[in-house]
């Protein structure tokens, strides 16, 4: 008896076959992408929000927010000693991190061996998951002799992606007309309740700067981390990025990068010098002093975020100007 024949695709089948799949993965992409990066916006939310309660639990116990470091004058005699630790120092008891806080001495600077244990371990709450970054730390860290600074390729710090804010300065050129508007902490002693006038809720006390130490400007990667040979001796020194360092900046308007001052650009224009920037699409995520977490939009007027920032300014602000 004859066998009954078996038919194939064909060649044309095939092909619309493949043409299915490939609009149906080009369509589901964005859809899984989009969830991912909720998902890692959530994460970051979550971590301002243990930041915020690790600040009202220091507030609980030395009846103010941290000063932004903690320092002693710099001399012959204790050439690495200028800055002991900044505000995440300070906290770190607060976030459920006791070794590391353990670790670390306060009686040196944290750019010194002493502190290399404490200084290089990556902590996930200082970290928005949603920054393209290394997790690795990062050497180069500057060494003091005396008063000048240099790049030392053994010591390394681990970054960190949540500043505080100094103050918001507009305009900043020509500087004799520089008007600085004070943010919620004190660079050297506690900030009681008292001092944050215009309101908990209304006033900045962390922000999202993401990504150092390497350099971006509005999505688009500039430069890595500057290596001792770069022109530019800021830069290198890369005193904003370890979470043990300043990790406190001043907030100004951009035409562009940084240094590129007074234009109409706050939010997502670079993540250098007085940046405010993340790598979530439309805004950053913001801590306010009452706890709270929301997302501060690239449209935000330059004169609410002026003053989100200030904490006794006297503004007036309400929920339609977010």
């Amino acid at each position: 008896m004859p066998r009954p024949s078996r038919r194939g695709f064909t060649l044309i089948e095939l092909l619309v076959v493949i043409a299915i799949i490939a609009v149906l993965i080009a369509l589901l992409l964005p859809a899984v992408q989009s969830a991912r990066e909720a998902a890692r916006r959530a994460q970051c939310s979550n971590n301002l929000k243990q930041i915020g309660i690790a600040f009202h639990n220091y507030l609980d116990v030395h009846n103010g927010f941290p000063a932004t470091a903690v320092t002693l004058a710099r001399n012959a005699a204790s050439p690495n000693t200028q800055m002991q630790g900044g505000w995440c120092v300070q906290i770190l008891p607060f976030i459920e991190q006791p070794a590391v806080s353990g670790a670390y001495n306060f009686n040196v600077g944290w750019y010194v061996l002493a502190n290399q244990t404490a200084v290089r371990t990556v902590v996930p709450t200082y970290i928005c998951p949603s920054s393209p970054r290394s997790m690795n730390p990062i050497n180069y860290v500057p060494r003091y002799s005396g008063t000048a600074a240099t790049p030392d390729p053994t010591i390394y710090a681990a970054a960190g992606d949540y500043f505080t804010a100094r103050s918001f300065v507009d305009p900043w050129y020509p500087t004799n007309q520089q008007v600085e508007h004070i943010g919620v902490l004190d660079q050297t002693t506690f900030t009681p309740l008292s001092a944050v006038s215009d309101g908990l809720s209304n006033t900045l006390l962390a922000y999202e700067c993401a990504g150092k130490p390497d350099y971006y400007e509005r999505r688009r990667f500039v430069h890595g981390f500057p290596t001792p040979s770069s022109p530019n001796v800021i830069d290198r020194q890369w005193f904003h990025g370890p979470w043990a360092s300043y990790m406190n900046m001043r907030i100004t308007s951009s035409t562009g990068g940084q240094y590129e001052y007074d234009g109409p650009c706050v939010i997502n224009c670079h993540n250098g010098w007085n940046g405010a920037y993340s790598f979530h699409p439309g805004g950053i995520d913001v801590l306010s002093c009452d706890g709270s977490v929301r997302f501060l939009k690239e449209s935000t007027a330059k004169s609410v975020i002026r003053s989100y920032v200030s904490r006794a300014g006297g503004e007036i602000m309400d929920a339609s100007q977010w």
